[in-house]
């Protein structure tokens, strides 16, 4: 501004109150834009914890999938096995009768057998003289005994077998039961 002019808006009331209007205005256009842009800001944060807490939950129900299909095969596996067992423990029932010289290979194999099924968390169940658990066990009879208490397993004919904390095979049993 050169000396001697004079500012007209200084001069004009109207024209400073109509700026300061419009400053307000711009001000408080920029606030609600901020005010907008933080919620939107928010909005994202949110859905970004929601979709990583998804994915989180993905992986973990994958992975929770993934080891019980490996513990079904891995069962499904090891019982068909079983009858492998079975068959081994009636044939060194039978050599030890005959006293077959094959009996001591045999009982190699057996063990060896039951070494790697015990690896991978199937281990047999001694039941005789256990009480009677219709969760672990199938009785085939009950016969009368006095030596034992009713309801005690006296004799097993097959073996039952767990796989980590569950049953994997019930064991065949003779129960006890009084002779009244």
């Amino acid at each position: 501004m050169k000396f001697g002019q004079k500012n007209s808006a200084a001069n004009n009331p109207d024209e400073t109150s109509g700026d300061q209007d419009v400053q307000d205005l711009v001000e408080e256009s920029l606030e609600l834009k901020i005010e907008a842009l933080e919620k939107a800001l928010a909005d994202s944060r949110d859905q970004l914890l929601r979709r990583t807490a998804d994915l989180d939950n993905m992986r973990r129900r994958h992975q929770q999938e993934r080891e019980q299909l490996i513990y079904d095969a891995n069962k499904r596996l090891i019982l068909d096995l079983l009858s492998v067992v079975d068959d081994l423990e009636r044939t060194l029932e039978h050599a030890a009768e005959q006293h077959d010289p094959m009996a001591q290979g045999i009982e190699l194999v057996y063990k060896n057998f039951l070494k790697t099924l015990e690896r991978y968390g199937a281990k047999p169940m001694n039941v005789v003289g256990e009480t009677f658990d219709p969760m672990k066990h199938d009785a085939l009879m009950e016969e009368p005994r006095t030596d034992v208490e009713a309801g005690m397993i006296t004799r097993e004919i097959q073996k039952g077998y767990t796989l980590g904390d569950s049953i994997l095979r019930h064991a065949k049993v003779f129960v006890a039961r009084s002779s009244d």
